[in-house]
Parts: structure tokens; sequence; C-alpha cells
């Protein structure tokens, strides 16, 4: 999980921001943001027990929350109680915002300019805040600061990255394996959140696109055909922290002109260094690939397929992105997900390889190491 450290200094250039900004409090609502300030994980999805985090500029810090365990970095922990006899009850978030109210008002609250996630933050809970600060507080959203602060990497967040991508490419160990002519999609899957589950030594997020013959798409309940290049892009979620990888194999043996787009834009990653550099524009990453692409004959009038990468880390898709017309400049501490594609009809379908880079002071540093073969290795 997250370090106390690593929690402690977000804390910190937390609350440095809410003093710039003139900001009393921030409350925060989304599992990852709170996860992200105190190291406590709490379900995002089934039974999804909701929480609320308290940051004061001036120091004080509580978390209402369905359980205390994990030891959060808080000055305190409230909680309510989610389930009966383990059925969860119906109108978990009322009694989160009455809990809030409690709390606030016997602590004495008073915060005359709030924070808080716009994305996120459900009017209910707003107004339990509203009324144990008295009503009298002005709410100021602070998404784009909390982006930023996300978008360069501490180190105990990369520790789970490069662990993310580890369990991700032990599923590519598996999938490789289980590729034959006549073999279920969902097999092909089965075999790699197998293999997920295993490495990771834990119970996580395995999925993506394993669509054979497709540009991407999740698994059917199809046979894999002799001939296809079988594009599997995959994630995986390790303790809260994104994996997004990117392999394409061939079917049987590959065609002249399979083999051709794939040895193109497998060496589109020999360059990527000269891209991803502190101060350097990902917009520019972007046109340079898709200009790349239509170096091949046979991709000239349809070039790059899609985006060319994203930042990655607490979400799949976090910014700069790497677009040609929308993106920012690289900064140390960036992980960057590099993904050239170009599908074609005649390569059923075509191409794409994703790795994910660190950026450092000295270029990127590449965290998923792993050959870029078409044909899948035994």
């Amino acid at each position: 999980m997250l370090t106390r450290e690593g929690c402690q200094a977000r804390q910190e250039r937390l609350r440095q921001r809410l003093s710039d900004s003139s900001l009393d409090a921030i409350v925060l609502v989304h599992p990852a943001e709170i996860y992200y300030f105190t190291g406590v994980l709490l379900p995002e999805s089934f039974p999804g027990q909701p929480g609320l985090l308290w940051i004061e500029a001036a120091g004080g810090s509580w978390l209402a929350a369905h359980s205390d365990d994990g030891e959060p970095l808080v000055d305190a922990c409230y909680t309510y109680d989610s389930d009966l006899g383990g059925t969860i009850n119906s109108y978990l978030r009322t009694q989160l915002g009455e809990l809030v109210v409690e709390r606030l008002q016997a602590r004495g609250a008073r915060a005359a300019h709030v924070g808080y996630q716009r994305e996120f933050m459900p009017r209910m809970l707003a107004e339990h805040v509203d009324k144990g600060l008295g009503g009298a507080a002005t709410w100021v959203d602070v998404d784009e600061q909390l982006h930023q602060m996300q978008e360069v990497k501490d180190d105990d967040e990369i520790a789970l990255i490069r662990k993310a991508v580890q369990v991700d490419l032990a599923a590519y160990d598996a999938a490789q394996k289980a590729i034959a002519p006549g073999v279920l999609e969902l097999d092909v899957l089965g075999s790699a959140q197998h293999a997920a589950h295993l490495a990771a030594g834990e119970k996580v997020f395995h999925d993506g696109d394993y669509q054979s013959g497709e540009d991407g798409g999740f698994a059917r309940n199809r046979p894999i055909e002799e001939g296809e290049l079988y594009i599997i892009d995959a994630w995986t979620t390790y303790r809260g922290y994104w994996a997004d990888l990117c392999r394409t194999f061939s079917v049987g043996e590959p065609t002249d002109l399979q083999e051709s787009i794939f040895n193109h834009l497998r060496a589109f990653h020999d360059r990527v260094g000269d891209y991803l550099q502190p101060g350097k524009d990902s917009r520019e990453c972007a046109r340079t690939m898709d200009a790349y692409i239509r170096e091949h004959p046979a991709l000239a009038e349809v070039g790059l397929g899609h985006h060319g990468g994203h930042t990655i880390g607490l979400r799949a898709h976090q910014m700069p992105d790497v677009n040609a017309t929308r993106g920012g400049i690289f900064e140390v501490g960036n992980v960057v997900s590099i993904e050239p594609g170009s599908y074609i009809p005649e390569a059923r379908a075509g191409v794409r390889l994703e790795n994910m880079y660190l950026i450092t002071e000295s270029g990127p540093e590449n965290l998923s190491v792993y050959p870029m073969e078409i044909r899948p290795q035994r």
C-alpha cells in the first residue's frame, strides 16, 4: 500500500495549496483521493461503502468511513454501520452524511471557504457538510489542483506501479501460451487473469482488449481464427495503481504484411527517448508518432488510429495525455503509456504496441521491459 511517509508529504503539499488558495479546509469523497492522502483504500465497487475525508489547512484531519482498519493517516477516524448481519444497508450515504454532521458539530468546525471535488461530490453529502458547518461556507472546486498533484508520482506510488506492471506482464506470459487457432477469447482472458492473481499474491483486477482480429473490445465467447492478429491491451490494478500495456500476436504464422507493420510500429519505441524528456510537449510526441506511422506504405492513409498514449497512475488515464491537439509538458515523475497503433483490414486487423515509461532527469525509464515479438512465445 501507499506509505505513511508518502501520505504525509502529500498532505503537506495539499495544505500548502489550500493556504495559497485561501481555503480553510478540503472535503474529499472519492476513494482514490482518500487513499492518496491517507493510505487506506476504500472499496469503490460492491459493496462500495462511501467515505469522507476532511483536511484543514491549519493541520487537523479526520476520516468518516465504514471502518477504521488500515491505520489511516488522520487525527481521528469515525465509523458508521454499513451492514446488519452481513446485509448491506440501503442508505449508506445518508448514514455517512449524518455522521459527518455530528462530527463537524461536535468538533466545532468552522470553515468559511471549503475545497471540494466537483466531479464526485454528491449533493446530499454537500448539504450535510453545509449543515455541520452552519450553512455559511463558500465552496470552491479543486479538481484541477488535485489532478496536477497526481501527475507527478512519489516513490511509494512508483513502487506500486512497478508491481502492477509485473503483474500485467505475468498475465501476458499466460496469454501467449493460450493463443492458438480455435481457442476461445474468454479462455485466453481466463488464463491471463489466473496468472495475474498468482503474480500479485492476491485478487486483482485484470481485463482489457482481448478480442482477436479486432482493434479492441472485451473477450468474447468466440474461437480465435488462423491468420488474425491478436491485440491484447491488458490492464491491471494493484493496490489502487494501474498498469496499461499492449502486445500484438499472430495467430499462426504472420503474413509478410503483418510482420512488416509490426516491425515498423515496434521501432517507434526505439525513438521515444527523443520525446519523453522533461520540458517536452506531449503533443509533439503524438504528431511525430502519426507522421512516423504513415511512412509505412500500407499505413500512409490511416496513420495513428487513436491517441499516442497517456499519463497513468491512480487512474488509467491522467494528464498530460499524448494527443496531437491536447496534452501538456512532461515533468520528472510522470509515468506515461506510449502506444503506437494502426489498423487496416488487410492486416486482420492491425498492430498496437504499448510500454509504460517513467520520465526521469536523464530521460525515460522503460518500466515494462518485455519482449515485443509477433509470434507468441511458448
